[in-house]
């Protein structure tokens, strides 16, 4: 038993999962459950088969069936949300007034924060990623970060696509990070907002040369192809929203601090700035190799007035002589 009166667990396995799922300044990646409902078509299985392949490796699909009617009672939600550590869901269910529908939503605290309902017009090109041709397919990594395109006034005016909109971005952004490679964006999410239906779309981008800096961007349609039509939209409550979106205090030893940065090895490296020091008059050790020697001038005669050069030359040429006899 712990000092706060919690259960302390005695396997690392189990201490580590817990600490992963504790509150962090940088959040983990979100992740997502993907759920069938009592009745379902197979429009609604691909719909969903396709938004788990696009959320991989982040996400869970639910293969049974369930009966859950999230706009009625959301508690078995909140339990299978808490179970498996997801706060995004998809729900796919099928009804005789709705037809095919999708509803996406998202979790706090293992709480449900927020929902919209979404019906799938079969009629208008529906098209799931099967239907596509494979091979602009494979160099696509469905792991990376998309690129998202969102066209139409309905989401800068309308509150409930404005939802859609958060919705989907919380979906499929990934991981937050700093930099990423060019390379990298190999995948675009658009979405288009009329006064009646919303167009999903996803595609592939390639890259080609066009003789300058910048290259020629080509985009293919490798699905799902869908279009939405708004249905039920439950938003979250002001203050429940409020606490959803606060950031906590970071602290002093977690702050960036200055001329401190760490290594390629990860080791800590600091800077320190002093003032210029007078090594001269600072009292050092000193080694008599070192020392200047005071040295007389070159045209400087000795005190008899004779010139040495001549005597060093004969001296060294006898050293010579005796070296080459012996």
């Amino acid at each position: 038993m712990g000092l706060n009166g919690r259960i302390t667990p005695k396997r690392q396995a189990t201490r580590r999962a817990l600490k992963d799922r504790e509150p962090k300044v940088v959040e983990n990646v979100k992740k997502a459950m993907f759920i069938r409902g009592p009745k379902t078509s197979q429009v609604v299985v691909n719909a969903l088969k396709d938004l788990y392949v696009m959320k991989k490796p982040h996400a869970k699909m639910l293969n049974k069936k369930n009966k859950f009617r999230p706009f009625e009672d959301h508690s078995s939600l909140e339990f299978l949300s808490n179970q498996m550590d997801t706060s995004l869901f998809a729900f796919g269910t099928l009804t005789k007034k709705k037809g095919h529908c999708l509803t996406l939503g998202r979790m706090f605290n293992h709480q449900l924060l927020d929902m919209i309902e979404l019906s799938i017009n079969v009629d208008m090109e529906f098209k799931p990623m099967s239907g596509f041709s494979g091979e602009r397919k494979k160099s696509v990594f469905f792991g990376s970060k998309p690129m998202f395109v969102f066209q139409g006034e309905q989401f800068e005016v309308s509150d409930n696509h404005k939802e859609l909109k958060s919705l989907i971005l919380d979906f499929f952004r990934g991981e937050v990070v700093e930099k990423i490679n060019l390379a990298g964006l190999d995948r675009v999410i658009v979405c288009t907002a009329t006064q009646e239906r919303i167009f999903f779309r996803h595609y592939a981008v390639s890259l080609k040369r066009s003789g300058k800096k910048i290259p020629n961007v080509v985009l293919d349609e490798i699905g799902p192809r869908m279009n939405w039509l708004l249905r039920r939209v439950k938003s979250a409550d002001a203050e429940v929203k409020k606490q959803s979106m606060r950031r906590p205090k970071i602290r002093k030893s977690q702050a960036k601090m200055k001329n401190i940065e760490r290594g390629t090895l990860g080791a800590k490296m600091g800077r320190i700035h002093m003032e210029r020091q007078d090594t001269e008059s600072m009292a050092l050790r000193k080694f008599k190799a070192l020392k200047n020697k005071k040295r007389k001038p070159r045209g400087d005669d000795d005190a008899g007035g004779k010139d040495n050069r001549g005597s060093d030359q004969d001296s060294g040429v006898k050293k010579k002589v005796k070296t080459t006899i012996a």
